[in-house]
C-alpha cells in the first residue's frame, strides 16, 4: 500500500514578508524624494522653453496658414498672449518659479514666417538659463 503524502500549498505572502517589502519601499523612498526636488526646478525650466519654443511654432504656423501675422506678446515676467484671440499661458501657473525675460521685443512672424530677431531667456530659481531664439528666418532654437 502507498502512502499518502498530505501537501499544503501557500498562497500569498506572510505579514513578515508584506512589512519586510514595506520597510524596503520606505527607505528607497526616503532617499529618492529629495532627490527628486532638487531636480525639480530644472525640469520645470526646460518643460517652460519647450512650452514657449511650441507656441512659437503655432505662431508661425498661424501666421502662414492664415496668412496674417502672428505672435507672442509677454506681458508680464510669467504671461504671454497670442496675437489673435485670448489665448494666454501664465507660465508661474504651469511652472512654478519660472520668470521670463524677451529682448529686443516681442517675436512676430509675417504671412511666410519670417520674424523678428528674439531671444527670449527663461529662469528658475538660480538655474542656469534657458534661451529660446527666433532668428531672421523663423526658425526657432531652445538652448
Amino acid at each position: 500500500m502507498k502512502a499518502h503524502k498530505w501537501v499544503q500549498k501557500v498562497n500569498g505572502f506572510t505579514l513578515i514578508e508584506v512589512l519586510v517589502a514595506i520597510g524596503v519601499a520606505a527607505i528607497l523612498m526616503g532617499i529618492a524624494v529629495p532627490q527628486f526636488y532638487a531636480v525639480l526646478p530644472g525640469i520645470r525650466l526646460s518643460s517652460a522653453a519647450r512650452q514657449v519654443a511650441t507656441d512659437l511654432q503655432l505662431a508661425r504656423m498661424r501666421a502662414i496658414s492664415q496668412r496674417t501675422p502672428q505672435g507672442l506678446t509677454f506681458d508680464s515676467a510669467t504671461t504671454y498672449r497670442f496675437t489673435i484671440g485670448a489665448d494666454t499661458r501664465d507660465l508661474s501657473q504651469l511652472y512654478p518659479g519660472t520668470t521670463v525675460a524677451v529682448a529686443p521685443a516681442d517675436p512676430t512672424f509675417n504671412t511666410v514666417g519670417a520674424a523678428n530677431v528674439t531671444t527670449i531667456t527663461l529662469n528658475n530659481n538660480g538655474l542656469p538659463p534657458r534661451t529660446v531664439t527666433v532668428n531672421a528666418a523663423g526658425k526657432i532654437f531652445t538652448q
